[in-house]
């Protein structure tokens, strides 16, 4: 009798046993993999060139509604784009140039400062977009390095007079990139592009 109680408690200890290790090991084998690039916040972003960096879950401080940083006016379909981060306006600069849209880059993304630059010198801000367009890999590897903006660990804006902001990237990070970082200015609420900065800037 004593022989079969303890076979009983045995087996209901090794049943016990199974069944804690099937919790455990059933609660390991669960997992949420997300994936976000710089370009996620934009609703409906696409980019041609593949991402092949997680860049782990981030939260924008400034709280924009994703559907709010491109507004489309019903009636005649045109778009008003808004940048509350630099990282909205990253997303900005690189959705035009994915999608081959010089126009709103020009009237939205581009400071009107900028604009009046190049008019001064005679030249077509869209020079300045088939500029970015021709280093389209370059803008992918250096936002890929900041996909925060200047909420990335490590980065903080650098005032450089007249309402301008600098978010640049600096040792390490910014060697052997084409450009290291972006100027930006608010103008009616939302920052806009000021120009790229690094090595190799446009006005060299």
């Amino acid at each position: 009798m004593r022989d079969r109680l303890d076979v009983a408690r045995r087996r209901a200890r090794g049943a016990m046993t199974l069944a804690a290790c099937t919790l455990v090991f059933g609660a390991c084998e669960t997992r949420v993999v997300s994936h976000n690039s710089f370009l996620t916040g934009l609703q409906g972003a696409e980019q041609q060139l593949p991402s092949n960096r997680k860049m782990g879950d981030y939260a924008d401080p400034t709280l924009v509604r994703e559907d709010l940083l491109v507004k489309e006016d019903p009636g005649t379909g045109e778009r008003t784009l808004t940048a509350r981060s630099g990282r909205h306006l990253m997303i900005h600069i690189y959705t035009c140039v994915d999608a081959d849209d010089a126009d709103l880059f020009v009237s939205e993304v581009l400071s009107e400062r900028t604009r009046r630059e190049f008019a001064e010198r005679g030249i077509d801000p869209r020079e300045g977009f088939r500029r970015l367009q021709d280093h389209q890999e370059d803008l992918q590897k250096l936002f890929s390095q900041m996909p925060a903006g200047e909420y990335t660990p490590g980065l903080f804006l650098k005032p450089m007079g007249g309402g301008v902001q600098r978010v640049e990237l600096d040792g390490l990070a910014a060697k052997g990139l084409f450009w290291t970082g972006f100027d930006m200015v608010q103008e009616r609420g939302s920052w806009r592009l000021r120009w790229m900065v690094g090595p190799e800037r446009y006005d060299q």
